[in-house]
């Protein structure tokens, strides 16, 4: 018994640590991929839709596995079909994805009851909830992001790489219900979470599946090319596919016209390299990936979006510097409601001064517009005064022209009286 209780403690602790660095790294991967992409708002699912498409990890999954046999695979398809019906395949496929969900279900009952806050699940409030959720999906995400390492593996590793992503995700879909009271359970969960995945945006999935498989094949090639010589894989791929033969001759006549012997590369260089890229493509899909599953599972499950008191980790000693930063939170809260008070009189007391301010400027206004009026009667009356007197000086003026034709005419007069009088003088002394 004794032995028995310490190896409990001992994988207890192991798990614990894992989770905790988990919960860092997913919470590094969270904030690189915040910065490098752009927010998106995430759009809640209503589960129990009996018509909703099927999700993208089946297609791929069984894209992956055509790769990975090759044409053989296609071969028996096109024969099995002809024999076995088409329903059989459908539910045989259904069956093998039926147990991958329960699978993903039951690593989340093992892994979730470990964590100790879930223990008081009834008691946490909603922004505690969240708290643990974010825990949960970020060691999730760093779950997903660590399958990129199955690139290392060629093709065979596209076919691990899908198949762990869609169990890491279906595990986050599960942990996530049952955090927030609302567990996926029987079959019916089963097709919720197949559904809640269904309506996440995978789009990308085809790119990467694109991208490993170009890599895993170029890989393979160059394996070949290292015993029989890269000409002749070359001419041997071209003739296995159509489609790759034009692309083949080109690179075969680009060599030739510059100069350079296929057969004479070494290629130890990019078959090491082959690998180490299919790595980073897998990794960094994966983690944008399994964030459009978080998100989609968080605005399904969760309530009315919250701030998550990210401070809540598996430590319990973090949850005394939660409950700390809720007490001061309260302190603040109570200072606050001290200050309203004061800050109302202040505003009073603001408002009183501003409407002085407004009186005292409409008067200061009004006296402005009464000399503005004053100063205008001034100018009209000026203006009124020199036109009368430029009259009085133009009458002045007349009665002076007047006075000077009246002389005019007494001085002719005169002057015609003494002439008249000096011609008479004249005639009397004749």
């Amino acid at each position: 018994m004794g032995k028995r209780s310490t190896l409990s403690k001992g994988i207890s602790t192991v798990g614990s640590f894992t989770r905790g660095n988990l919960e860092r790294m997913g919470a590094m991967i969270d904030s690189a991929n915040a910065k490098t992409g752009k927010p998106r708002q995430f759009k809640a699912v209503n589960l129990g839709d009996e018509d909703y498409q099927q999700d993208l990890f089946r297609e791929q999954t069984l894209k992956a596995t055509q790769q990975l046999l090759g044409t053989r695979f296609a071969a028996y398809g096109k024969y099995a079909k002809k024999v076995v019906p088409n329903s059989f395949f459908e539910s045989t496929v259904d069956g093998a994805f039926a147990q991958i969900a329960k699978l993903a279900d039951n690593w989340s009952q093992i892994d979730l009851p470990n964590q100790h806050r879930f223990a008081n699940i009834v008691s946490l409030d909603d922004e505690q909830r969240y708290a643990l959720a974010t825990d949960i999906a970020n060691q999730n995400r760093a779950l997903a992001t660590l399958g990129g390492v199955t690139g290392l593996a060629g093709l065979p590793g596209l076919l691990a790489d899908t198949l762990w992503l869609l169990l890491v995700s279906l595990r986050t879909v599960y942990q996530l219900g049952a955090v927030y009271n609302k567990p996926l359970t029987g079959k019916q969960g089963v097709k919720m979470a197949y559904e809640l995945l269904a309506n996440a945006d995978l789009s990308k999935m085809q790119e990467k599946q694109a991208l490993l498989a170009g890599i895993g094949i170029g890989k393979g090639l160059l394996d070949s090319a290292q015993s029989s010589g890269l000409h002749n894989e070359l001419k041997n791929l071209g003739l296995q596919n159509k489609k790759v033969n034009f692309y083949a001759e080109q690179v075969d006549s680009i060599a030739s016209q510059v100069g350079v012997d296929l057969d004479q590369i070494n290629l130890t260089w990019i078959r090491r390299f082959l690998p180490a890229t299919a790595v980073i493509v897998g990794m960094r899909y994966n983690s944008q990936l399994i964030d459009e599953v978080i998100g989609v599972a968080q605005a399904t499950f969760a309530p009315e979006a919250k701030l998550a008191n990210r401070a809540i980790t598996d430590d319990s000693s973090s949850e005394v510097k939660v409950s700390k930063a809720t007490g001061s939170t309260e302190q603040k809260e109570d200072k606050a409601q001290d200050a309203a008070p004061l800050e109302k009189e202040s505003k009073e007391k603001e408002s009183k001064d501003a409407a002085s301010k407004n009186i005292n400027s409409d008067a200061n206004a009004a006296k402005e517009d009464a000399k503005d009026t004053q100063k205008k009667a001034d100018d009209k009356e000026n203006d009124v005064q020199n036109d009368v007197d430029a009259i009085a000086d133009e009458k002045k003026t007349s009665e002076k022209k007047v006075d000077s034709t009246k002389n005019d005419k007494q001085n002719s007069a005169d002057k015609s009286s003494d002439s008249k009088t000096k011609k008479a003088t004249a005639k009397s002394s004749k």
